[in-house]
């Protein structure tokens, strides 16, 4: 006699939620495993990794800032030429093979600050890209987006490297957000 499994997507989703792992074959559960949850770290991550839309663009620090109040709320560090806010988070974020706690934003990056002199940070960039089962560059990079690793040099950088998204849209700011109005220079 065969026993119905209608039941067990419900019996794994529910070892699922109280954190029990075990193997189980694909042919065991009928469907799609349940989608991973999503936090606030997704609007970050993607913009570090390239996978903003451009229509988010304009509002993502704000978005940023609903998200995670207590990291994008203030500045560790503001520098000017370029325009960088330097913001310190509360967990490290991971994108393209480093992790920090410490994220740049500029006019048109949004960069990880690693404790990494540029040859470090490039040599683990290219083990990140060759050791990707998801092909980064090929979903994220595109005429308006490019991933961008180099030096830091401004005070407080020293030895450090900056790794991310550079977003190549005309007129882009990300830094213009209205709760930052002395930025904007009145005529």
């Amino acid at each position: 006699m065969r026993r119905s499994s209608k039941a067990l997507p419900l019996v794994l989703t529910a070892f699922w939620l109280a954190g029990a792992t075990f193997p189980v074959s694909a042919q065991s559960v009928a469907g799609p495993p349940p989608a991973p949850a999503t936090g606030p770290t997704d609007t970050l991550r993607d913009a570090l990794t390239c996978r903003t839309a451009a229509a988010d663009l304009p509002a993502l620090l704000q978005r940023l800032r609903r998200e995670r109040p207590l990291e994008f709320i203030q500045t560790e560090r503001q520098y000017s030429a370029p325009m960088m806010d330097l913001y310190r988070l509360d967990a490290p974020v991971e994108a393209w093979g480093h992790r920090s706690d410490a994220v740049v934003i500029t006019d048109n990056r949004v960069l990880l600050l690693v404790d990494s002199p540029i040859e470090q940070a490039s040599a683990q960039l290219e083990r990140a890209l060759e050791e990707s089962r998801d092909a980064p560059l090929s979903a994220a990079l595109d005429d308006a987006h490019a991933l961008v690793v180099y030096p830091g040099e401004h005070p407080g950088l020293q030895g450090r490297s900056l790794v991310g998204c550079e977003y190549r849209m005309p007129a882009l700011s990300l830094l213009a957000d209205p709760a930052d109005a002395w930025r904007t220079p009145t005529p």
